[in-house]
Protein backbone atom coordinates (compact mmCIF):
# COMPACT_ATOMS: atom_id res chain seq x y z
CA UNK A 1 0.00 0.00 0.00
CA UNK A 2 1.21 3.49 -0.81
CA UNK A 3 -0.10 6.87 0.18
CA UNK A 4 -1.69 8.92 -2.55
CA UNK A 5 -1.02 12.59 -1.89
CA UNK A 6 -1.83 15.60 -4.03
CA UNK A 7 -0.46 19.07 -3.49
CA UNK A 8 -3.75 20.94 -3.17
CA UNK A 9 -3.69 24.50 -1.84
CA UNK A 10 0.02 24.75 -2.66
CA UNK A 11 0.02 28.43 -1.84
CA UNK A 12 -0.25 27.70 1.89
CA UNK A 13 3.06 25.83 1.97
CA UNK A 14 5.87 27.62 3.78
CA UNK A 15 8.78 29.22 1.96
CA UNK A 16 11.42 26.82 3.28
CA UNK A 17 9.39 23.84 2.05
CA UNK A 18 8.31 22.80 5.53
CA UNK A 19 5.40 20.78 4.23
CA UNK A 20 2.83 18.44 5.68
CA UNK A 21 4.04 15.20 7.28
CA UNK A 22 1.90 12.20 6.44
CA UNK A 23 2.49 8.89 8.18
CA UNK A 24 1.77 5.34 7.13
CA UNK A 25 2.83 2.38 9.22
CA UNK A 26 2.83 0.18 6.14
CA UNK A 27 5.08 2.18 3.85
CA UNK A 28 7.10 4.47 6.06
CA UNK A 29 6.96 8.21 5.66
CA UNK A 30 5.80 10.04 2.58
CA UNK A 31 6.56 13.70 3.13
CA UNK A 32 5.20 16.20 0.66
CA UNK A 33 6.11 19.87 0.52
CA UNK A 34 4.43 22.04 -2.05
CA UNK A 35 5.91 25.03 -3.81
CA UNK A 36 4.07 27.62 -5.89
CA UNK A 37 3.07 26.51 -9.37
CA UNK A 38 5.35 27.16 -12.30
CA UNK A 39 8.84 25.81 -13.12
CA UNK A 40 11.65 27.33 -11.12
CA UNK A 41 14.43 24.81 -10.53
CA UNK A 42 16.70 23.49 -13.27
CA UNK A 43 17.78 19.86 -13.53
CA UNK A 44 21.14 20.77 -11.96
CA UNK A 45 19.43 22.60 -9.10
CA UNK A 46 17.16 19.62 -8.46
CA UNK A 47 20.14 17.28 -8.38
CA UNK A 48 21.95 19.63 -6.00
CA UNK A 49 18.90 19.74 -3.73
CA UNK A 50 18.68 15.94 -3.71
CA UNK A 51 22.33 15.64 -2.70
CA UNK A 52 21.94 18.15 0.15
CA UNK A 53 18.74 16.56 1.44
CA UNK A 54 20.05 13.00 1.22
CA UNK A 55 23.25 13.85 3.09
CA UNK A 56 21.25 15.61 5.79
CA UNK A 57 18.70 12.89 6.50
CA UNK A 58 21.01 9.90 6.09
CA UNK A 59 24.33 11.15 7.46
CA UNK A 60 23.07 13.47 10.20
CA UNK A 61 19.70 12.04 11.21
CA UNK A 62 20.40 8.39 10.40
CA UNK A 63 17.16 7.93 8.45
CA UNK A 64 17.10 5.64 5.43
CA UNK A 65 15.68 7.11 2.24
CA UNK A 66 13.67 4.81 0.01
CA UNK A 67 12.49 7.42 -2.47
CA UNK A 68 13.10 11.10 -3.13
CA UNK A 69 11.42 13.02 -5.92
CA UNK A 70 11.69 16.78 -6.48
CA UNK A 71 9.86 18.52 -9.31
CA UNK A 72 10.87 21.69 -11.12
CA UNK A 73 8.32 23.77 -9.19
CA UNK A 74 9.76 22.57 -5.88
CA UNK A 75 7.25 19.88 -4.90
CA UNK A 76 9.08 17.26 -2.88
CA UNK A 77 8.01 13.70 -2.11
CA UNK A 78 10.10 11.73 0.36
CA UNK A 79 9.61 8.16 1.48
CA UNK A 80 11.63 6.78 4.38
CA UNK A 81 12.14 3.16 5.33
CA UNK A 82 10.11 1.95 8.34
CA UNK A 83 11.60 2.39 11.79
CA UNK A 84 11.60 6.15 12.10
CA UNK A 85 10.14 8.11 15.02
CA UNK A 86 7.90 11.15 14.89
CA UNK A 87 10.72 13.15 16.47
CA UNK A 88 13.03 12.18 13.58
CA UNK A 89 10.39 13.17 11.05
CA UNK A 90 10.01 16.55 12.68
CA UNK A 91 13.78 16.97 12.55
CA UNK A 92 13.86 16.09 8.85
CA UNK A 93 11.31 18.83 8.20
CA UNK A 94 12.88 21.42 10.47
CA UNK A 95 16.55 20.78 9.67
CA UNK A 96 16.95 19.24 6.23
CA UNK A 97 14.26 20.99 4.22
CA UNK A 98 15.47 24.54 4.89
CA UNK A 99 18.83 23.58 3.41
CA UNK A 100 17.26 22.91 0.03
CA UNK A 101 14.71 25.71 0.10
CA UNK A 102 17.09 28.29 -1.32
CA UNK A 103 18.14 25.95 -4.14
CA UNK A 104 14.56 25.38 -5.29
CA UNK A 105 12.84 28.63 -4.42
CA UNK A 106 14.30 31.94 -5.59
CA UNK A 107 14.32 34.57 -2.90
CA UNK A 108 14.54 32.09 -0.05
CA UNK A 109 17.31 32.20 2.53
CA UNK A 110 20.46 30.97 0.84
CA UNK A 111 22.06 28.06 2.66
CA UNK A 112 25.14 26.69 0.90
CA UNK A 113 24.38 28.75 -2.18
CA UNK A 114 26.82 31.08 -3.98
CA UNK A 115 27.82 34.07 -1.85
CA UNK A 116 26.06 37.38 -2.60
CA UNK A 117 29.48 38.99 -3.14
CA UNK A 118 30.41 36.56 -5.91
CA UNK A 119 33.44 37.82 -7.80
CA UNK A 120 34.97 39.98 -5.06
CA UNK A 121 36.31 39.39 -1.51
CA UNK A 122 33.79 39.78 1.28
CA UNK A 123 33.91 42.69 3.70
CA UNK A 124 33.76 42.44 7.49
CA UNK A 125 30.22 43.80 7.32
CA UNK A 126 29.16 41.05 4.86
CA UNK A 127 30.71 38.36 7.04
CA UNK A 128 28.95 39.77 10.10
CA UNK A 129 25.62 39.82 8.24
CA UNK A 130 26.06 36.17 7.20
CA UNK A 131 26.82 35.11 10.77
CA UNK A 132 23.85 37.03 12.17
CA UNK A 133 21.52 35.39 9.66
CA UNK A 134 22.86 31.91 10.42
CA UNK A 135 22.39 32.52 14.15
CA UNK A 136 18.75 33.40 13.42
CA UNK A 137 18.41 30.11 11.52
CA UNK A 138 19.56 28.20 14.59
CA UNK A 139 23.36 27.95 14.53
CA UNK A 140 24.75 27.49 18.04
CA UNK A 141 28.48 27.14 18.51
CA UNK A 142 31.61 29.12 17.71
CA UNK A 143 33.70 30.11 14.70
CA UNK A 144 37.26 31.36 14.30
CA UNK A 145 38.72 32.72 11.05
CA UNK A 146 42.28 33.79 10.38
CA UNK A 147 43.49 35.15 7.03
CA UNK A 148 47.15 36.01 6.34
CA UNK A 149 47.82 36.20 10.05
CA UNK A 150 44.88 38.51 10.74
CA UNK A 151 42.01 37.27 12.89
CA UNK A 152 38.90 38.18 10.88
CA UNK A 153 36.24 36.41 12.98
CA UNK A 154 36.09 35.24 16.57
CA UNK A 155 32.47 34.69 17.56
CA UNK A 156 30.10 32.47 19.50
CA UNK A 157 26.33 31.98 19.36
CA UNK A 158 23.63 30.38 21.48
CA UNK A 159 24.20 28.72 24.83
CA UNK A 160 26.79 26.14 25.87
CA UNK A 161 23.96 24.06 27.34
CA UNK A 162 20.30 24.37 28.21
CA UNK A 163 21.34 24.90 31.84
CA UNK A 164 23.82 27.65 31.03
CA UNK A 165 23.47 31.28 30.03
CA UNK A 166 27.09 31.36 28.78
CA UNK A 167 27.78 31.69 25.06
CA UNK A 168 30.32 29.32 23.45
CA UNK A 169 33.68 30.87 22.57
CA UNK A 170 36.93 29.80 20.94
CA UNK A 171 38.05 28.10 24.17
CA UNK A 172 34.86 26.06 24.53
CA UNK A 173 35.52 22.34 24.19
CA UNK A 174 33.43 20.51 21.57
CA UNK A 175 33.28 16.91 20.44
CA UNK A 176 35.07 17.15 17.08
CA UNK A 177 34.24 13.67 15.79
CA UNK A 178 36.17 12.53 12.73
CA UNK A 179 38.71 15.34 12.86
CA UNK A 180 40.41 12.75 15.07
CA UNK A 181 41.26 10.93 11.84
CA UNK A 182 43.55 13.82 10.82
CA UNK A 183 45.39 13.45 14.12
CA UNK A 184 45.71 9.68 13.64
CA UNK A 185 47.01 10.18 10.09
CA UNK A 186 49.50 12.82 11.27
CA UNK A 187 50.84 10.38 13.87
CA UNK A 188 51.35 7.71 11.20
CA UNK A 189 53.23 10.19 8.99
CA UNK A 190 55.48 11.15 11.92
CA UNK A 191 56.26 7.48 12.62
CA UNK A 192 57.05 7.04 8.92
CA UNK A 193 59.32 10.10 9.11
CA UNK A 194 61.16 8.42 12.01
CA UNK A 195 61.61 5.19 10.07
CA UNK A 196 59.43 3.20 12.48
CA UNK A 197 57.20 2.12 9.60
CA UNK A 198 56.63 2.80 5.91
CA UNK A 199 53.25 3.78 4.59
CA UNK A 200 53.79 1.42 1.65
CA UNK A 201 54.03 -1.59 3.94
CA UNK A 202 51.24 -4.18 3.82
CA UNK A 203 49.20 -4.76 6.96
CA UNK A 204 50.44 -8.36 7.02
CA UNK A 205 53.82 -7.03 8.22
CA UNK A 206 52.16 -5.98 11.47
CA UNK A 207 49.22 -8.31 12.01
CA UNK A 208 50.30 -11.97 11.70
CA UNK A 209 46.73 -13.25 12.01
CA UNK A 210 45.50 -11.07 9.14
CA UNK A 211 43.15 -13.04 6.84
CA UNK A 212 44.59 -13.54 3.36
CA UNK A 213 41.81 -11.49 1.81
CA UNK A 214 43.44 -8.40 3.39
CA UNK A 215 47.07 -9.34 2.75
CA UNK A 216 47.50 -6.79 -0.07
CA UNK A 217 46.08 -3.84 1.90
CA UNK A 218 48.64 -1.19 2.87
CA UNK A 219 48.93 1.51 5.51
CA UNK A 220 48.60 4.19 2.82
CA UNK A 221 45.33 2.65 1.66
CA UNK A 222 43.96 2.83 5.21
CA UNK A 223 44.84 6.53 5.32
CA UNK A 224 43.14 7.25 1.99
CA UNK A 225 40.06 5.04 2.64
CA UNK A 226 41.01 2.80 -0.28
CA UNK A 227 41.75 -0.49 1.51
CA UNK A 228 38.19 -1.81 1.18
CA UNK A 229 37.24 -2.03 4.85
CA UNK A 230 33.69 -1.31 5.98
CA UNK A 231 32.44 1.98 7.35
CA UNK A 232 31.89 0.64 10.88
CA UNK A 233 32.89 -2.39 12.97
CA UNK A 234 30.56 -1.71 15.91
CA UNK A 235 26.92 -2.73 16.13
CA UNK A 236 25.77 -0.53 19.03
CA UNK A 237 27.23 2.88 18.27
CA UNK A 238 30.13 4.99 19.49
CA UNK A 239 29.99 3.80 23.11
CA UNK A 240 29.84 0.06 22.52
CA UNK A 241 32.12 -1.79 24.99
CA UNK A 242 34.97 -3.18 22.89
CA UNK A 243 38.64 -3.92 23.49
CA UNK A 244 41.37 -3.93 20.87
CA UNK A 245 41.26 -7.68 20.26
CA UNK A 246 37.50 -7.57 19.72
CA UNK A 247 37.83 -4.62 17.35
CA UNK A 248 40.52 -6.32 15.28
CA UNK A 249 38.49 -9.52 15.08
CA UNK A 250 35.41 -7.62 13.90
CA UNK A 251 37.36 -5.58 11.35
CA UNK A 252 39.32 -8.51 9.92
CA UNK A 253 36.09 -10.53 9.60
CA UNK A 254 34.62 -7.94 7.24
CA UNK A 255 34.01 -8.83 3.62
CA UNK A 256 36.01 -6.41 1.42
CA UNK A 257 33.87 -3.81 -0.28
CA UNK A 258 36.38 -3.95 -3.15
CA UNK A 259 39.92 -5.25 -3.72
CA UNK A 260 42.41 -3.03 -1.84
CA UNK A 261 43.54 -0.05 -3.89
CA UNK A 262 40.84 -0.28 -6.57
CA UNK A 263 38.30 2.18 -5.17
CA UNK A 264 37.58 4.45 -2.20
CA UNK A 265 34.89 4.27 0.49
CA UNK A 266 34.84 6.06 3.81
CA UNK A 267 35.98 3.77 6.62
CA UNK A 268 36.00 4.37 10.36
CA UNK A 269 37.24 0.80 10.76
CA UNK A 270 40.36 1.61 8.74
CA UNK A 271 41.32 4.37 11.15
CA UNK A 272 40.75 2.14 14.17
CA UNK A 273 43.20 -0.25 12.49
CA UNK A 274 45.68 2.64 12.23
CA UNK A 275 45.30 3.27 15.98
CA UNK A 276 46.01 -0.41 16.65
CA UNK A 277 49.00 -0.20 14.32
CA UNK A 278 50.35 2.80 16.26
CA UNK A 279 50.21 0.75 19.46
CA UNK A 280 51.79 -2.23 17.69
CA UNK A 281 54.87 -0.35 16.48
CA UNK A 282 55.39 1.92 19.51
CA UNK A 283 54.48 -0.47 22.30
CA UNK A 284 52.57 2.39 23.91
CA UNK A 285 48.95 3.42 24.39
CA UNK A 286 47.45 5.11 21.32
CA UNK A 287 46.25 8.13 23.27
CA UNK A 288 49.66 8.62 24.90
CA UNK A 289 51.39 8.52 21.51
CA UNK A 290 48.97 11.07 20.07
CA UNK A 291 49.57 13.42 22.99
CA UNK A 292 53.35 13.07 22.74
CA UNK A 293 53.66 13.32 18.96
CA UNK A 294 50.87 15.81 18.09
CA UNK A 295 49.10 17.58 20.93
CA UNK A 296 52.15 18.56 22.98
CA UNK A 297 54.47 19.73 20.14
CA UNK A 298 51.67 21.81 18.62
CA UNK A 299 50.56 23.28 21.95
CA UNK A 300 47.06 21.76 21.91
CA UNK A 301 46.55 22.03 25.67
CA UNK A 302 42.75 21.67 25.62
CA UNK A 303 42.64 18.67 23.28
CA UNK A 304 42.03 15.17 24.53
CA UNK A 305 39.50 12.37 24.73
CA UNK A 306 36.10 11.86 26.31
CA UNK A 307 35.99 11.97 30.09
CA UNK A 308 39.39 13.56 30.69
CA UNK A 309 39.97 16.26 33.33
CA UNK A 310 41.23 18.85 30.85
CA UNK A 311 38.05 20.88 30.94
CA UNK A 312 37.47 21.28 34.67
CA UNK A 313 36.66 24.96 34.08
CA UNK A 314 33.28 23.85 32.72
CA UNK A 315 33.74 25.59 29.37
CA UNK A 316 32.32 22.63 27.46
CA UNK A 317 29.48 22.48 24.92
CA UNK A 318 26.71 20.03 25.75
CA UNK A 319 25.15 18.41 22.69
CA UNK A 320 21.53 18.68 21.64
CA UNK A 321 20.97 16.29 18.78
CA UNK A 322 19.01 13.32 17.51
CA UNK A 323 20.28 11.07 20.32
CA UNK A 324 21.18 11.32 23.99
CA UNK A 325 23.97 9.57 25.87
CA UNK A 326 24.21 10.46 29.52
CA UNK A 327 24.26 14.23 29.83
CA UNK A 328 25.60 14.66 26.27
CA UNK A 329 28.63 16.31 27.84
CA UNK A 330 31.83 14.93 26.22
CA UNK A 331 33.85 15.87 29.31
CA UNK A 332 31.71 13.42 31.28
CA UNK A 333 31.37 10.66 28.73
CA UNK A 334 33.36 7.47 29.35
CA UNK A 335 36.74 7.14 27.66
CA UNK A 336 36.45 5.94 24.04
CA UNK A 337 36.53 2.20 23.50
CA UNK A 338 37.97 0.49 20.45
CA UNK A 339 34.64 1.04 18.73
CA UNK A 340 35.79 4.65 18.34
CA UNK A 341 39.55 4.92 18.98
CA UNK A 342 41.48 6.25 16.00
CA UNK A 343 38.42 7.42 14.13
CA UNK A 344 36.67 9.67 16.68
CA UNK A 345 36.47 10.66 20.32
CA UNK A 346 38.42 13.93 19.99
CA UNK A 347 37.42 16.80 22.27
CA UNK A 348 39.04 20.12 21.42
CA UNK A 349 38.47 23.86 21.12
CA UNK A 350 38.82 26.18 18.14
CA UNK A 351 42.12 27.67 19.27
CA UNK A 352 43.66 24.18 19.30
CA UNK A 353 42.13 23.25 15.95
CA UNK A 354 43.65 26.40 14.51
CA UNK A 355 47.04 25.52 16.01
CA UNK A 356 46.84 22.05 14.46
CA UNK A 357 45.93 23.49 11.05
CA UNK A 358 48.79 26.01 11.16
CA UNK A 359 51.30 23.38 12.31
CA UNK A 360 50.53 21.16 9.33
CA UNK A 361 51.23 24.08 6.98
CA UNK A 362 54.55 24.96 8.58
CA UNK A 363 57.51 22.93 9.79
CA UNK A 364 56.21 22.78 13.35
CA UNK A 365 55.02 19.21 12.92
CA UNK A 366 56.46 17.62 9.76
CA UNK A 367 59.60 17.90 7.70
CA UNK A 368 58.95 19.54 4.33
CA UNK A 369 58.81 16.27 2.35
CA UNK A 370 56.53 14.64 4.92
CA UNK A 371 54.22 17.63 4.89
CA UNK A 372 53.86 17.45 1.11
CA UNK A 373 53.05 13.73 1.29
CA UNK A 374 50.57 14.31 4.10
CA UNK A 375 48.63 16.88 2.09
CA UNK A 376 48.61 14.69 -1.02
CA UNK A 377 46.77 12.08 1.05
CA UNK A 378 44.10 14.53 2.27
CA UNK A 379 40.81 15.38 0.52
CA UNK A 380 41.11 18.64 -1.37
CA UNK A 381 39.20 21.13 -3.47
CA UNK A 382 39.68 24.67 -4.70
CA UNK A 383 38.39 28.16 -4.00
CA UNK A 384 39.05 31.07 -6.36
CA UNK A 385 41.64 28.91 -8.15
CA UNK A 386 43.56 28.12 -4.96
CA UNK A 387 43.95 24.71 -3.36
CA UNK A 388 41.81 24.06 -0.30
CA UNK A 389 41.93 21.20 2.18
CA UNK A 390 39.47 20.50 4.93
CA UNK A 391 38.06 17.98 7.32
CA UNK A 392 34.90 17.68 9.37
CA UNK A 393 33.34 15.46 11.96
CA UNK A 394 30.13 15.00 13.85
CA UNK A 395 27.82 12.56 15.57
CA UNK A 396 24.20 11.89 16.47
CA UNK A 397 24.42 13.89 19.70
CA UNK A 398 24.34 17.31 18.03
CA UNK A 399 28.06 17.92 17.53
CA UNK A 400 29.70 19.01 14.30
CA UNK A 401 33.11 20.55 13.63
CA UNK A 402 35.05 21.67 10.57
CA UNK A 403 38.59 22.84 9.84
CA UNK A 404 39.32 24.37 6.42
CA UNK A 405 42.58 25.83 5.21
CA UNK A 406 43.92 27.55 2.11
CA UNK A 407 47.66 27.19 2.66
CA UNK A 408 48.64 29.56 -0.14
CA UNK A 409 46.98 32.45 1.70
CA UNK A 410 47.48 31.18 5.26
CA UNK A 411 43.69 31.28 5.57
CA UNK A 412 41.97 29.10 8.17
CA UNK A 413 38.30 28.62 9.00
CA UNK A 414 37.47 26.50 12.05
CA UNK A 415 34.00 26.13 13.51
CA UNK A 416 32.12 23.86 15.87
CA UNK A 417 28.45 23.45 16.72
CA UNK A 418 26.62 21.38 19.32
CA UNK A 419 22.97 21.79 18.37
CA UNK A 420 21.33 20.04 15.42
CA UNK A 421 19.91 22.82 13.25
CA UNK A 422 19.62 23.79 9.57
CA UNK A 423 23.10 25.32 9.88
CA UNK A 424 25.87 23.04 11.11
CA UNK A 425 29.46 24.11 11.70
CA UNK A 426 30.43 22.46 8.43
CA UNK A 427 27.83 24.44 6.46
CA UNK A 428 28.78 27.68 8.18
CA UNK A 429 32.49 27.08 7.58
CA UNK A 430 31.96 26.60 3.85
CA UNK A 431 29.70 29.65 3.63
CA UNK A 432 32.20 31.84 5.45
CA UNK A 433 35.03 30.61 3.21
CA UNK A 434 32.97 31.40 0.10
CA UNK A 435 32.11 34.85 1.41
CA UNK A 436 35.77 35.53 2.26
CA UNK A 437 36.83 34.77 -1.30
CA UNK A 438 33.68 35.77 -3.17
CA UNK A 439 33.80 32.41 -4.90
CA UNK A 440 32.14 29.00 -4.89
CA UNK A 441 34.00 26.10 -3.30
CA UNK A 442 34.76 23.47 -5.94
CA UNK A 443 35.16 19.82 -4.97
CA UNK A 444 36.27 16.90 -7.13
Amino acid sequence: MRLQVSCFEANVCRRALLGRILLSAQVGLLLVACAPEGPHASADEIEHAKQIYTACVEDELGLELERLEISSNGDIEVEFAPGYSQHELAQAAAICEPRIGSVLEPGGTSVLGPPPNLGRPGSDAELAALLAERARLGFEGAILVEAAGVRRIEAGYGRRSLDSSSTPDTRTAFDCGSIMKDVTAATIFLLDEDGVLSRDQPLSDFFPDLPSVWSAATIEQLITHSAGFGEYHDTQGDFEPMDRAQALAAIFAQVPRFPPGTDTAYSNSGYTLLAALIEQVTGDDYRSVVRERVFEPVGMQRSGFYGEALWSDGNVAVGRGAEQYGSNDPARWPAPTWALLGNGGLVSDLEDLLRFARARDREELFHLSTRAAYWRAQPSGSIAGKSMTGSAGGNDFGFNAVAIQVAEDATYVVAASHVLSPVSAEILGVEVLQTLYGAVLELP
